[in-house]
């Protein structure tokens, strides 16, 4: 894209933390790289989000913002209908943000709810790039409320956008089943992926296996949040079925990374399977140090996603070249099943999961083969700044034309 204007509008309406955090500085970072500068519309203030990316939203030793505090106290039907009410304060500020400086394209983080940045982008003429990480009505932890407000906000916006980006094929193919309107060509699938930097990092495991002695273990890690019991991990299902298949197995240790409320369910699990010494919790760890606690491991695990998410540390796992413990769900398959079919077990079987276990650790000898494949693959196809690069490129011919 050439010519003076190298600006782009981010809108997202999250905290920024967690692993949401790490795709929007991952897409931010991407287009920076391109030399684009990446202007924000954010509800909780005006600086860069990017610097959230990866925080733990449960780490009680942060302090909150009031507007974090009151959230989750409100109650859902009202939330919801408060998200609606948002639109009136975004539609207003974009309104001031597009007629003081010239933007080539809004790129936004969709939300439920969102039609503000449709209705700014049809009003003045600037294409609007969508981002889906999930729809109306999808099963998630939280309850969905007002859903057919909710679906009508998204048949509006997506008939507004220039680009939709969704993270899965499941995601794709519910949009165009949902709104007949939507042009397949306007929808495209850009999963999760990983900054080309956490390449460079000199990432030291050993030091990390050595503090938690576990030195001479073959070691299966585990990187996230400890949720509740009906967390989308599902790591108090995970974890009594892998001790199960790993019983009497010294040599076996499996280490959780992160911390949470569900971090005291986890531990009992541990006890009750007389296993405290090969279940390792780290505690909360910072952003940024998470890929030595990844070095650290043999065998990286998803316990499990749904058919519609692309799980971030799936990438970082292959980056750092480390085979994957993971469910058969489609966004995984279509990455993974390639190279390390064998490896994935049926979703929410524990009879799979057992033997996948095994099978897993009787091919020790594949590993370091997997490994190099898994990372060569994210080198070339599953960086955000490919990613970024793609959504410029399927840009192009409509900033062109908006421009003239």
């Amino acid at each position: 894209m050439q010519g003076k204007n190298r600006n782009i509008l981010y809108h997202l309406r999250t905290q920024g933390t967690g692993s949401e955090g790490i795709h929007i500085r991952g897409i931010v970072n991407a287009f920076r790289k391109k030399g684009y500068t990446v202007d924000f519309l954010w509800p909780l203030g005006e600086g860069d989000p990017t610097v959230r990316a990866g925080n733990n939203p449960y780490d009680r030793k942060k302090s909150k913002s009031k507007l974090e505090v009151i959230v989750p106290m409100i109650p859902g039907p009202v939330f919801a209908f408060l998200e609606f009410l948002y639109n009136f304060w975004a539609y207003r500020n974009f309104k001031s943000l597009v007629k003081n400086k010239k933007y080539l394209f809004i790129y936004e983080r969709h939300y439920f709810f969102s039609i503000a940045s449709g209705l700014i982008a049809r009003r003045f003429n600037i294409p609007l790039v969508v981002e889906i990480n999930e729809l109306a009505g999808f099963k998630r932890v939280r309850k969905n409320h007002l859903t057919r407000l909710a679906m009508w906000c998204e048949r509006s916006l997506f008939k507004n956008a220039t680009l939709i980006s969704v993270v899965s094929k499941h995601i794709r193919d519910e949009i165009l089943r949902r709104y007949k309107e939507v042009s397949p060509e306007k929808v495209h699938v850009i999963p999760n992926g990983v900054e080309e930097s956490y390449f460079d990092e000199n990432f030291n495991g050993n030091a990390i296996r050595e503090r938690f002695g576990v030195q001479d273990k073959i070691v299966f890690g585990f990187v996230g949040f400890f949720l509740h019991e009906k967390s989308w991990h599902k790591l108090e299902w995970f974890l009594p079925v892998f001790l199960e298949a790993t019983e009497g197995m010294d040599d076996v240790a499996i280490m959780l990374v992160g911390d949470g409320p569900g971090r005291k369910g986890l531990e009992e699990i541990a006890k009750e399977h007389n296993a405290e010494e090969r279940v390792i919790f780290t505690g909360s760890v910072p952003n940024s140090e998470v890929g030595h606690y990844l070095k650290a491991m043999d065998i990286g695990v998803i316990p499990h996603t749904n058919e519609y998410r692309s799980p971030i540390k799936m990438f970082e796992y292959m980056a750092l070249g480390k085979p994957i413990l993971a469910p058969d769900a489609e966004p995984v398959v279509s990455v993974i099943g390639g190279i390390q079919r064998d490896y994935l077990f049926e979703t929410e079987s524990e009879d799979s999961l057992k033997k996948t276990i095994l099978h897993i650790l009787a091919t020790k000898n594949k590993w370091q083969e997997i490994g190099e494949k898994l990372n060569k693959l994210t080198r070339e196809k599953y960086t955000y700044e490919k990613h970024g690069e793609t959504i410029l490129n399927l840009m192009e011919p409509f900033i062109e034309k908006s421009e003239t």
